[in-house]
């Protein structure tokens, strides 16, 4: 074979062959040494060999731990507390003027309302007496509330509240909640809002859930939160802020701990049903 005549493919192949077959004859001369070799330079070779694979291991480990996809883990509290600071600005606290004993002109306190519009519709019980109503917002501002619409079959009621306050009018801005169409299973983690003069909450449990009897207001929720610690218009609230029931008078006196789910609010008089022709 004339060297001259090759090709680069046929040297490139060519290399590789002398390059492969050289591998092979090192590593049988290489074997045939150890094996003659004295014990200590093998022991010499061995601890070598051992050292260079520890040093290597423990980057291998560590490289591996920091690829690792880190857990969150997110507590339940946490999510009540943003779930309380996300709907607390929602809600009002509502007054009519009174006396105390003395005599004294005083605002009563007579139950919560919700936001449910951004020009300032709210909605309460519907045993909110009319008359002159006030407004306690999240940030202590004051504003005048209208009840606007009380149909005879409703158990909520809407109230408009004013979007300017003070001497100067200044404006003010509502923010509105959605109310959850979605029911919640028994054994359901719940916070309630309440407080007369300030943000107040209660943490239960929904311990039961019951349809209301025919032409009445629909289904309870019923929890373990005592009712000293809510008021009617308190909104209830899974973990995630899903408003999923409000507090009634009506639903307080049928359980101590009770609140009217949110699919069952009615808000409009009920269709009259056609009567029969004869």
């Amino acid at each position: 074979m004339e060297l001259e005549k090759l090709n680069k493919s046929q040297i490139v192949l060519l290399t590789l062959l002398v390059s492969f077959i050289t591998s092979i004859a090192t590593g049988i001369v290489t074997v045939a040494l150890m094996e003659q070799a004295p014990q200590a330079i093998t022991q010499t070779v061995n601890r070598i060999v051992e050292r260079t694979i520890e040093k290597v291991s423990p980057s291998t480990q560590v490289a591996a731990a920091s690829a690792a996809p880190e857990t969150v883990v997110i507590r339940e509290s946490d999510l009540i507390a943003k779930t309380i600071e996300r709907v607390s600005p929602s809600v009002v606290r509502l007054f009519v003027p009174g006396k105390d004993e003395a005599g004294k002109d005083i605002q009563l306190f007579i139950g919560l309302a919700l936001v449910t519009d951004a020009s300032g519709i709210l909605i309460a019980d519907a045993g909110t007496p009319d008359g002159n109503l006030t407004a306690l917002r999240f940030d202590n501002v004051e504003v005048a509330v209208t009840v606007i619409e009380r149909p005879k079959d409703a158990n909520m009621i809407r109230l408009q509240a004013a979007t300017t306050t003070g001497e100067k009018d200044e404006n003010v801005n509502w923010i509105p909640v959605t109310l959850s169409s979605k029911g919640a299973g028994l054994g359901t983690a719940v916070v309630a809002i309440a407080g007369h003069t300030s943000t107040r909450v209660a943490q239960g449990i929904i311990t039961g859930i019951s349809e209301g009897e025919k032409d009445t207001q629909g289904s309870f929720v019923e929890t373990d939160i005592p009712a000293d610690s809510f008021a009617a218009g308190s909104p209830l609230m899974d973990v995630d802020g899903n408003i999923i029931a409000i507090a009634t008078r009506e639903s307080r006196g049928s359980a101590s701990g009770g609140f009217l789910a949110s699919s069952a609010i009615i808000l409009d008089n009920k269709p009259e049903e056609a009567k029969p022709s004869q």
